[in-house]
């Protein structure tokens, strides 16, 4: 449900202004309208420090979530002042070069090692004296050929494994030898192996430094970000309000829910603020602020992946919810899924608190779905319940494959049908009933159609009410435009009737999805069984392929279960429905919780 709004008009003294909106702040319910975007030095330094110390944030995290109990120990010892942010973020950088120096200097030292520790000023002395070049190379033992010994200029310094590791002396730069020099990095292996033990050095000194920050000033921080977004906020909505009578006067407007307004004239009491107090007007496009029961509350977060409803029209939220839900059932389809669903959120439910607690009662939700639609199909673990000896005397209660196809099909018209249903309601609410008799034109035509083609009972009176359901479509199409522009509407309209064939062959996937969750799960054991032969390990083997093979199962069918109910309600749902979306979210000056 959409709550209603109020737009509220306040004429204020610019020299109150600033004292105004903190009080509106402090009690948080104005959706203040702002009238421009602008920014000055303040805000922009505001805005760059919660830029920053978000960036500070996110680094401090990471390490928090990387560091072990003996570390932190050991950090409580230690003692920084309290860092710039700026600092922190330089130490940050320093720390990534440090670490991809670290990695060329530990590869530099690998390749220098073979050949020891030499002084290469002392190589260059030589080729310039004497004009004959140092090739160093590095070759496999199996290729080299001994007479190369003989017949070149070869000294081998090093054998390591399979290479050789060996220096050309040349005079020219072509070499009759088919060997490609090494490029060597150009410092003494003690040169390389003081610069690591310097790198290492000041990683350490950096990782303890930053490890010391985010353990003590963490929180410090969060406060501080959470100060100045609302510091940032205050003065944006300050700064961006419409000044009048040559900025002497400023316009303070902003939406307040209904639910609310209560608080708010206690404060315009209070304050013997003037105002004026006006119903929402649809063109002025309020913000949206939904309300729904525990049960729909749980799925407004998966709405509002698509768009909150516009505020001309309905909450879709509380219709979609059952559906979703049983399609998320359909499409897993496994009744062991499903109880490992059950099982999980109800364990987690145990531990965690918070705004998480909505999620994973969505997963418990989820799981009940999941084994009542797992039962139906007799599908448990990727085995077909009618062959387990437990479930023989209850196999006429499981669906073959044609009946949860033909399950499908009717699920999809049902929910076809009553997103008509609803978008009836809703332009009788919003437009009037004679905006709504062509949607119920299409309703008609649908159960009449239902039953010529496959109940076929009434089939006579089906053929008359059909084209009583096309007349309501052809001369309702659009009435407040006119009776030809509504005509012509609805003549196209009619052509949808190809769209709506395609929205019902849509929930196919709610059949195909169940199914090739089964066959997955029916192949993990097909081969978890053929492992049972195994010598000594083939126990072992069983259960590991098992538990990976239906964990794996499980994940991937749990994103296709997730994604595909999304489809079906956002296109075609959403579509039967006339959902128009682009609300914008009621956002109140008020400080962050």
């Amino acid at each position: 449900m959409i709550v209603k709004m109020s737009k509220y008009s306040f004429l204020i003294y610019h020299q109150d202004r600033e004292a105004f909106m903190q009080k509106l702040m402090d009690l948080g319910v104005l959706h203040v309208i702002l009238k421009t975007a602008k920014e000055n030095e303040s805000t922009l330094k505001l805005s760059s420090f919660v830029t920053q110390a978000k960036q500070v944030q996110k680094s401090f995290a990471s390490r928090d979530k990387a560091r072990k109990k003996e570390v932190t120990a050991t950090l409580k010892n230690l003692d920084y002042p309290l860092p710039h942010l700026q600092e922190v973020l330089e130490l940050e950088r320093r720390y990534k070069e440090l670490q991809t120096e670290r990695i060329a200097l530990l590869a530099h030292t690998k390749m220098m090692e073979p050949w020891g520790d030499f002084d290469w000023r002392k190589v260059s002395k030589f080729e310039n004296e004497t004009g004959v070049a140092m090739r160093f190379c590095s070759y496999p033992k199996r290729k080299f050929k001994q007479e190369w010994l003989e017949s070149y200029p070869i000294e081998i310094i090093n054998e390591e494994q399979d290479s050789l590791y060996f220096i050309i002396f040349q005079e020219e730069e072509n070499c009759e030898l088919p060997i490609v020099p090494l490029a060597l990095p150009k410092k003494s292996l003690s040169e390389l192996t003081d610069s690591l033990e310097a790198c290492n050095s000041e990683i350490f000194t950096i990782d303890q430094k930053l490890g010391y920050y985010s353990l003590n000033y963490s929180q410090e921080l969060a406060d501080g970000i959470k100060k100045t977004k609302d510091e940032l906020f205050l003065q944006s909505s300050t700064l961006n309000l419409e000044a009048l009578q040559d900025e002497k006067v400023v316009l303070v407007e902003g939406w307040c829910p209904e639910t609310l307004e209560k608080d708010l004239h206690t404060f315009i009491e209070e304050g013997n603020t003037v105002f004026i107090q006006q119903k929402a007007i649809n063109d002025e496009k309020p913000p949206v602020l939904l309300k729904n029961n525990k049960f729909a509350k749980l799925f407004e977060p998966i709405g509002n992946l698509f768009s909150l409803p516009a505020y001309s029209e309905l909450d879709l939220t509380f219709f979609f919810a059952p559906f979703f839900v049983l399609f998320f059932g359909f499409c897993l389809g496994d009744l062991g899924y499903g109880v490992v669903y059950l099982i999980l959120g109800t364990l987690l439910k145990l531990k965690i608190k918070g705004s998480m607690r909505s999620l994973l009662t969505l997963l418990q939700i989820f799981g009940g779905s999941t084994i009542i639609i797992g039962f139906i199909s007799g599908t448990l673990f990727g085995l077909t319940m009618t062959d387990l000896p437990f479930f023989t005397k209850i196999k006429d209660l499981f669906l073959n494959q044609n009946q949860l196809l033909s399950l499908a099909l009717a699920i999809g018209f049902i929910q076809i049908v009553f997103g008509m249903g609803v978008n009836v309601y809703k332009q009788v609410i919003f437009n009037g009933w004679l905006s709504a008799l062509s949607k119920v034109g299409w309703i008609i035509v649908l159960f009449s159609l239902l039953d010529i083609l496959v109940i076929k009972s009434f089939s006579q009176l089906s053929g008359i009410t059909v084209w009583i359901g096309v007349g309501l479509i052809v001369f309702f199409g659009s009435p407040k435009d006119g009776w030809l522009k509504s005509f012509g509407t609805g003549l196209v309209d009619l052509y949808s009737i190809t769209g709506v064939a395609g929205d019902l062959l849509s929930y196919i996937r709610l059949f195909a999805l169940g199914v090739s969750s089964a066959i997955l799960g029916l192949v993990v054991n097909s081969i978890a069984m053929s492992a049972r032969g195994v010598p000594y390990l083939g126990f072992f083997l069983f259960v590991l392929i098992l538990i990976i093979g239906h964990g794996a199962n499980l994940m991937l069918s749990s994103l296709s279960a997730f994604v595909h109910p999304m489809r079906l309600t956002f296109v075609e749902f959403y579509k039967n429905t006339g959902f128009l979306g682009g609300g914008k979210p009621y956002k109140p000056l008020a400080k962050e919780d």
